[in-house]
């Protein structure tokens, strides 16, 4: 088979996304090593989506300066991770995976391990690696023959010894036996890895390691998965038969820890071919001891303390804690290299990979509004006749209308503003119809991500959001994980995105701005920048003067704005008739009052709060919205009202009252305490 062919179909095998940081560097070091483009490596890149970020590929590629890895290591990988074979048979030489200091790992750690021993040496060496010098270990020297298994196992529960006297006596006498006992040359010797005063798991005194081993495939591949795994190993050891005996860190402070740590590892171990004994995983196994001869082998030791250096600095690794997450800077750093702020894409209100909500009363033109800002942004004309918008191209995900309901309004739209149909600004323009094909956002999201590589949108819109969103919208635990969602969106994108939600059902106008929208309060403050839309209330007065607008449908709003990034915007008052919202340029709508404000209750009834049963209401009110919002504290309540009425009065209505009573600065309904 051709070399290269070779390598790709490989290649094509290989799942990226099974690979830690450092393999995935491997394989573009080994494609740049075999002459094939780093256009290769990004198209494979891109099949994991999670991971992958445009440009990534193209950086590191650069930097790949004779790493000493070849073909055979996507080979390997692909063998390792996938079912990939070929009918050649390879040896260790041809493919190695990993690098270190330019040439293979596996080849470097047991080139730089390779010691001629003695076998005595080999047990010092191996009792000063795992265990402190004042420590027990215990340990078996006399076999028996189990005919039913066709081996030597242990023939009893062994001896228990001190690490300094057996050390003292492998230096003196120079042999096995005069520190172990004698031991029996066809069956070797075992010796219990973890330091302990017994033979049982209740003897242990330390829950440092656990036995790795697997007969199921050849020694050498054995070892050359072990290193390569940079699995943080105290003592390799050749048992003298059928395997190798890797001792693993795992560093537990108590059994239950060590459970834990062990059963990660060996399933991580198991996902990846490597089948290990499940009664390794008991604290006082029998692993093999080194420097005993075993049926004309010595059980020998090739090396200790390699891998990663702790189980923490494993598991970081394989997670790749240490290469996925961007790096710490410290501000001096930051003030020699500022970093820079995303380009606004609607100007004073938000940039580009940020994300806005849009929230509003049912029928207040939502989608409308939203469509409208897509056109915009399209054409890149101001938003609203106002904020001015940067041009670009905009994902319309459409979850709600039929597709040719939302052309209609698309039409409508530049059609109501006088905008030409421009092949350039129109091709700006991309709707999504998804109606009948929602998913929660958390399966969504990958899949959007994959639609908009190489497009570079400059916004997203989603609209609605409640047909993509999973779990109980007033659980602030499942919002949190649905705003990561568009957060990822967001981040491997490079857009914004903009997403509709709705009010809950009553009037709106009594809470906060940030508070107006259904569900956890999460929604409102996860996103960088919100666009509320509230009917408004106009008095008799008024409505003389608007008279004939509200006869031709349009109906007197206020969009309000609360912004994490840019200066406050005063609310700005509008008409809307469909399909676009355009503001009040003539301030016929100035001082007019939300729908269902205190403001609007009084302009209506100015002599409302006059009377007992009014102040009654009033309370009742305040007291029935804090208690949705779990507000109970009086000042909390003052500023949820935001001081209309004030502490004061407010303290007033509730003397009055025989329902309500404070203690200790906290509201509380009498009749709640029957």
């Amino acid at each position: 088979m051709d070399g290269t062919k070779q390598i790709q179909d490989a290649l094509t095998a290989l799942d990226p996304s099974r690979l830690s940081y450092q393999e995935w560097l491997e394989v573009g070091m080994a494609l740049k090593a075999e002459g094939l483009p780093c256009a290769t490596w990004d198209s494979w890149s891109m099949k994991d989506s999670v991971r992958y970020h445009p440009g990534d590929c193209m950086r590191k590629w650069n930097t790949f300066e004779g790493a000493g890895v070849a073909g055979g290591t996507i080979i390997h990988l692909a063998q390792t991770y996938g079912n990939y074979s070929t009918k050649k048979v390879y040896s260790w030489d041809d493919y190695m995976p990993a690098v270190v200091e330019g040439g293979n790992y596996y080849e470097e750690v047991l080139a730089k391990e390779a010691k001629e021993e003695e076998p005595y040496q080999m047990a010092i060496r191996y009792l000063e690696t795992l265990f402190h010098s004042d420590e027990t270990v215990s340990y078996v020297h006399s076999a028996k023959y189990d005919e039913k298994r066709d081996k030597w196992v242990p023939a009893d529960a062994g001896h228990v010894r001190k690490v300094s006297a057996i050390i003292r006596d492998l230096k003196k006498y120079k042999r096995l036996d005069e520190a172990f006992g004698t031991i029996n040359p066809k069956a070797g010797a075992w010796i219990r890895h973890n330091p302990t005063t017994g033979p049982n798991n209740k003897d242990v005194t330390r829950f440092e390691y656990v036995l790795v081993e697997s007969d199921s495939m050849p020694l050498d591949e054995q070892k050359a998965f072990l290193v390569n795994q940079k699995l943080p190993i105290a003592a390799l050891i050749e048992s003298g038969g059928k395997s190798i005996h890797a001792i693993v860190k795992i560093q537990a402070d108590d059994e239950s820890e060590y459970t834990q740590r062990v059963n990660f590892l060996f399933d991580f171990l198991s996902r990846h071919n490597f089948q290990v004994d499940e009664a390794n995983k008991n604290l006082a196994r029998l692993s093999r001891m080194p420097g005993a001869e075993r049926n004309g082998n010595i059980q020998k030791l090739v090396a200790v303390n390699i891998g990663c250096g702790s189980y923490l600095e494993w598991t970081d690794m394989i997670n790749g804690i240490d290469d996925d997450l961007p790096p710490i800077k410290n501000f001096w750093e930051q003030l020699q290299d500022p970093p820079q702020k995303s380009p606004e894409l609607i100007s004073g209100i938000l940039r580009e990979g940020c994300k806005m909500i849009i929230t509003g009363e049912s029928k207040a033109g939502k989608t409308c509004l939203s469509q409208g800002l897509a056109a915009c942004i399209a054409e890149g004309k101001p938003w609203l006749g106002k904020f001015k918008c940067e041009q670009g191209k905009v994902l319309y995900i459409n979850l709600e209308v039929e597709e040719a309901d939302l052309f209609d309004r698309f039409e409508a739209i530049y059609k109501a503003n006088g905008w030409p149909f421009s092949e350039e600004s129109c091709r700006n323009l991309h709707p999504w119809n998804l109606r009948g094909k929602a998913v929660p956002l958390d399966k969504l999201a990958d899949k959007v991500i994959r639609r908009c590589r190489g497009e570079n949108y400059k916004a997203i819109i989603l609209d609605p959001l409640y047909k993509v969103q999973q779990g109980d919208e007033n659980s602030a635990e499942a919002i949190i994980k649905f705003c990561n969602a568009l957060d990822k969106i967001a981040h491997e994108t490079g857009a914004a995105v903009i997403y509709d939600h709705h009010h809950p059902k009553g009037s709106a106008g009594q809470k906060k701005v940030i508070d107006r929208g259904s569900g956890s309060g999460v929604f409102a403050r996860d996103a960088d920048a919100m666009c509320d839309l509230s009917f408004l209330d106009p008095s008799k007065e008024v409505i003389e003067v608007i008279g004939s607008q509200l006869q031709t449908g349009e109906k007197p709003m206020q969009i309000s704005f609360v912004l994490r990034a840019f200066k406050d915007i005063e609310p700005q008052n509008c008409f809307f008739k469909f399909p676009v919202h355009y503001l009040d340029s003539a301030g016929l709508l100035t001082g007019v009052p939300v729908e269902g404000s205190d403001e609007a209750h009084r302009q209506k009834s100015p002599k409302r709060t006059q009377t007992g049963a009014d102040r009654a209401e009033v309370l009742e009110t305040i007291f029935d919205m804090c208690e949705e919002h779990g507000i109970a504290k009086l000042s909390e309540m003052v500023d949820w009202c935001q001081g209309k009425p004030s502490e004061k009065t407010l303290r007033r209505y509730i003397k009055e009252s025989s329902k309500y009573t404070v203690e200790n600065g906290f509201v509380k309904r009498l009749e709640d305490e029957k």
